[in-house]
């Protein structure tokens, strides 16, 4: 085996790979710390579990708006100034929430720590972008989805069991931002050709560019694919499945964590066998079973007899998210020249921020009205048509590029 076979960061990159994927890590708490505690919030904050979504979810929704502007941001000032400013709003807002006096405020900063998140949650791509090519740059996606996925069950077990002794407390979690604003002065910058324009006109030069290449078709339908994708994913693992458990079988803030971790942990183990795979086998091919996973882990929720079926949805869904995000997330950074980076993942991350806010919200609220097993049914038929759609619309979208 080679040395690069062996070792494909290269020895010299790896202090530069562990430092992005600590910042995707501490961007991924945004979504991670909360989800065990959402039954005791909707309590404390005396809004309905329908409502209480909105508490999680709300974070996402500030991405929709300024996810493609700050990628714009990464392109013009260069990643290591924003990144850093970055970290401070989300560490400021997140853990200023410990101190929520009511929903208003809640909803308020969590918004607030969304416009950090916008940046945190994709400048690792941007970066892996910048520092790799080829079959490592898919190998160090890979890892990148592992550092959400890690975060997604690091995130919450710490915030379960903190939330034993107060709903507010894994709050307190998002402080690990300060720490990492003074880690990130090593962020390097790119070489960019010339200063972007201003930001519309540099995103339509990107598009201009992607439809002279022949990619526009397939970078325009990446969007609400990965939209709808992670609107089901979102809404029902992290929103819904905490007050499922609740409800169903009265489990505690840390038995919530631990079983969301197993979700989470097969992700990790999906996303580092992606990365390994994306050398072997085309991207397709990897999308083919990483839908059936999810349909079939949501499925299995919506009709377990006992919470062990539950556990076994749970490792379903997050292995399918595992494999699928790589080859997305690696698209989307290879998709256009190194100039356009950053504004494309940018609106990549604008559309993924539009399922990631509706998901939670839509979930709990149409189990107030289907119930939790109705809703989790509902979301494994919509990735089984999602699944039978994608190969014939790709083969049309092909067949008119020629």
């Amino acid at each position: 085996m080679s040395q690069t076979e062996a070792d494909p960061a290269g020895g010299g990159r790896r202090p530069l790979l562990a430092l992005i994927l600590s910042v995707t890590f501490v961007g991924q708490l945004s979504f991670a710390a909360v989800p065990p505690v959402l039954p005791e919030l909707a309590r404390a904050l005396r809004v309905s579990r329908g409502a209480v979504g909105l508490v999680h979810g709300m974070v996402a929704f500030a991405g929709i708006f300024v996810a493609a502007y700050m990628g714009y941001l990464l392109d013009r000032f260069g990643r290591r100034r924003v990144v850093r400013w970055s970290l401070l709003v989300f560490g400021a807002a997140g853990s200023a929430c410990f101190f929520a006096a009511n929903v208003w405020a809640m909803l308020g900063l969590r918004l607030l720590q969304g416009v950090g998140a916008s940046t945190l949650l994709s400048v690792g791509i941007v970066l892996i972008g910048d520092q790799f090519e080829g079959h490592r740059r898919r190998w160090a996606m890979g890892l990148n989805v592992t550092a959400v996925t890690v975060g997604g069950t690091v995130g919450p077990i710490v915030a379960g069991a903190i939330g034993e002794g107060g709903a507010f407390r894994p709050f307190l979690l998002y402080l690990i931002a300060f720490p990492m604003w003074v880690a990130a002065r090593r962020l390097p910058e790119p070489a960019l050709a010339a200063a972007p324009q201003p930001p519309l006109e540099h995103l339509r030069e990107a598009l201009g560019d992607l439809r002279r290449r022949r990619r526009l078709a397939d970078f325009v339908g990446l969007l609400p694919w990965t939209m709808i994708t992670l609107l089901v994913y979102y809404g029902l693992t992290q929103a819904l499945t905490p007050l499922f458990l609740d409800r169903e079988y009265g489990l505690g803030t840390t038995q919530r964590g631990l079983l969301l971790a197993v979700g989470a942990g097969m992700s990790s183990i999906a996303s580092v066998m992606a990365g390994r795979l994306g050398a072997r086998l085309r991207p397709a091919a990897i999308l083919v079973f990483s839908l059936p996973l999810l349909a079939g882990g949501f499925g299995a929720m919506g009709l377990a007899p006992s919470l062990w079926i539950v556990g076994l949805g749970l490792g379903m869904v997050g292995a399918g998210y595992g494999f699928l995000t790589p080859v997305a997330m690696g698209f989307s950074t290879a998709v256009g020249k190194p100039r356009y980076r950053g504004i494309l993942v940018g609106t990549y991350v604008s559309a993924n921020r539009v399922g990631m806010f509706a998901g939670p919200a839509l979930a709990t609220a149409l189990a107030g009205g289907l119930g939790d097993r109705r809703t989790f049914l509902a979301g494994a038929a919509l990735m089984t048509l999602l699944a039978v759609a994608w190969l014939p619309v790709r083969r049309l979208v092909a067949s008119r590029r020629h």
